[in-house]
């Protein structure tokens, strides 16, 4: 969403913040990430330690994305205590978590003190990057803006045939995700970007997506010669 008069920015409708141990786990979601991409609408806002050039640099950041996201998956694997940190900051926030935890080898094996901490919380449970990739699928598939999406997306698929739908959707979601990492982006800018990732990509072809995507409010379009764009 555009950015406010007020301190607090708005909730990102498809933003879900992940907090995971940098050295250990976090690849594995920046590599899933893509993969998701794919196939569900929700961003995976993944923060890793080049962001900033300080430690309250870089816990500022983390807390405006958590503000910013609808919710929230933290990964307890191996105890780590800033994961720790940023699940106690979502809870005092009241946004909505889900807790994941690797049972492999090492790393499932040093998560006792972590684990004490969130006793009463359920968590679940992954073996392998194929294990996790099905948590974060279920999770996307249930996050409510997916729900909206495919709502959309039938309504706007009726008339097309079984390939035109894959093509269209795969498009609909290069739109989506092109906000990632962005509250507001410029209607040029996105229709140029879009374009440029496949040679079929017309730009009478995106623009009418656009037009279609702000009928179905998922995003919207604004008025005017420098007309902007945001998720909705």
């Amino acid at each position: 969403m555009a950015t406010t008069t007020s301190l607090k920015k708005e909730v990102i409708p498809n933003q879900v913040f992940v907090g995971c141990p940098w050295k250990t786990v976090r690849k594995k979601y920046v590599d899933l990430r893509e993969e998701i991409k794919k196939k569900f609408p929700p961003h995976l806002i993944i923060v890793g330690s080049e962001v900033g050039h300080s430690a309250e640099d870089l816990l500022n950041f983390i807390k405006a994305r958590l503000e910013t996201s609808t919710a929230a998956i933290f990964d307890v694997s191996g105890g780590n205590p800033n994961v720790s940190l940023e699940f106690g900051f979502a809870e005092g926030r009241n946004i909505e978590s889900a807790l994941y935890m690797s049972t492999h080898g090492k790393t499932g094996r040093q998560t006792s003190t972590i684990i004490s901490d969130l006793a009463d919380k359920r968590r679940k449970e992954y073996k392998n990057e194929k294990s996790l990739y099905r948590l974060l699928s279920e999770f996307c598939k249930n996050h409510p803006y997916t729900i909206k999406f495919e709502k959309a997306m039938k309504v706007l698929m009726r008339k097309f045939s079984k390939g035109e739908k894959k093509s269209h959707r795969a498009l609909t979601l290069k739109i989506i995700h092109y906000f990632d990492d962005k509250e507001t982006v410029r209607r040029d800018d996105l229709l140029h970007a879009v374009t440029a990732m496949n040679p079929n990509y017309s730009e009478k072809l995106v623009d009418d997506w656009l037009r279609k995507l702000h009928a179905q409010k998922l995003i919207k379009v604004t008025q005017g010669r420098y007309s902007d764009v945001v998720i909705t």
